[in-house]
């Protein structure tokens, strides 16, 4: 006949069974007595004037993790401090008839679940030792995953209540290590010389609040990034990342392709710039454009030039100005010794008159631009919608692989770990 409830031996409070044969110790929530559960719930001892925790759970409420049904049955207030700053959280001792026991642990407003394992890592452990002196986060495996370095410390109860598989104390002290895989989290846990292995997942939020029944004024308002949630896109967003990457890539190709193509109908020698370039050509083609490069020697300064174009019958078709300019140094170039300018010209004789106005050196170990060079391309296709296609697409990629980026930041974001 199992027992469903009893009376506290130390203060007389009535007190219910929730968490099966396994139980150890049951600490009363009227009197602080922690009473032996497997002693005909003798006191072992009694806590007084511990802090409540604040926690959206209660002893005895019942929900499902993955499926499975758990109930409360425990409360542990948890603290921990470090170099002057202190951390706080809450650990609910849950169990199952069928799965057996866990926890909810309640931090930063997430509720993650925890549950012991006997399978053990490789290497078995991470000393304080190697923590210190490795130039690199240490990492294990287990159970197939790599898990590496997020933080470790020494942590203690700061309040106790309700039913528990061990028998825990306000002077427990827990030495652990936290190490961070894909969706898991390990802990290595040294309490009194015996080592433990605990894994952590991070169920999903709303489902689990709904599944035991946490009214929403006590939901708790969570902040900054568990270090458990990643980022699951849909089959339509995956989709959109990869469409918004190819075609990116795919409009950078293309745009590079037709900047570059085109038949060359006109070109000079290398010109002294003091002397002026005439450069007749004919235009053949009705479609594309025609291309104007200029080639200028410039290093480490600059040249300017103006240029004139005039028709067959020797009448005004353009006039522009335009440069170069180029710099270099050991490890880092800025700048080009080639400028274009393109023109929408029709079928028909041109001439080019080019003439290097001024040139000048601004930088230590600089040459003045001494020769130049003109030539002229027609069926020249005007790029500017594939980059402006690329400039779009380009944009919602960075988005996605921005928000990745940063979402991984963030999830490291509370490690203890410096690379300094």
């Amino acid at each position: 006949m199992s027992v469903s409830s009893f009376n506290c031996t130390q203060c007389g409070a009535g007190l219910d069974v929730l968490g099966g044969g396994r139980v150890k110790s049951h600490v009363c929530s009227y009197c602080g007595a922690e009473l032996d559960a497997q002693d005909a719930y003798r006191v072992i001892r009694q806590y007084r004037d511990m802090d409540r925790p604040k926690t959206p759970f209660d002893l005895g409420m019942v929900g499902e993790l993955w499926g499975v049904p758990f109930t409360v049955i425990g409360t542990m207030g948890m603290s921990e401090r470090h170099g002057g700053q202190s951390w706080h959280w809450v650990e609910h001792q849950v169990f199952s008839p069928t799965h057996g026991y866990g926890w909810l642990n309640v931090e930063d407003g997430f509720v993650s679940f925890t549950r012991k394992s006997r399978e053990a890592s490789y290497p078995a452990g991470v000393s304080e030792h190697l923590i210190e002196t490795s130039e690199h986060r240490p990492s294990v495996r287990f159970q197939g995953e790599s898990f590496t370095y997020y933080a470790s410390g020494i942590a203690r109860p700061t309040f106790i209540e309700g039913e528990f598989n061990f028998r825990p104390a306000l002077e427990d002290r827990i030495r652990y290590v936290s190490l961070l895989g894909g969706e898991r989290m390990l802990d290595i846990l040294d309490s009194g010389g015996e080592r433990e292995y605990e894994v952590t997942r991070l169920p999903d939020q709303a489902a689990l609040f709904e599944s035991f029944g946490v009214a929403p004024d006590r939901i708790p308002r969570s902040y900054g990034t568990h270090p458990l949630s990643v980022i699951t896109r849909s089959p339509d967003q995956l989709f959109a990342r990869n469409l918004a990457i190819a075609a990116t890539v795919v409009a950078l190709v293309l745009g590079f392709f037709f900047t570059f193509k085109g038949e060359v109908i006109a070109q000079t020698e290398q010109t002294r710039a003091a002397r002026n370039v005439e450069l007749p050509f004919t235009v053949t083609k009705e479609t594309g454009l025609t291309e104007i490069e200029i080639y200028a020697d410039a290093y480490n300064s600059w040249a300017w030039f103006e240029a004139e174009l005039e028709g067959g019958e020797g009448d005004p078709i353009a006039i522009f100005e335009t440069g170069v300019e180029y710099y270099s140094g050991s490890d880092w170039t800025e700048g080009s010794r080639e400028v274009r300018t393109r023109l929408d010209l029709p079928p028909g004789d041109y001439t080019l008159f080019l003439e290097m106005t001024e040139a000048e050196v601004d930088w230590t170990g600089g040459r003045k631009a001494d020769r130049y060079s003109a030539t002229v391309r027609q069926g020249v296709a005007n790029a500017m919608w594939l980059w402006g296609v690329a400039a779009i697409t380009g944009v919602v990629a960075f988005l996605f692989l921005g928000q990745r980026y940063w979402h991984h930041k963030s999830r490291w974001a509370g490690s203890d770990w410096s690379d300094e």
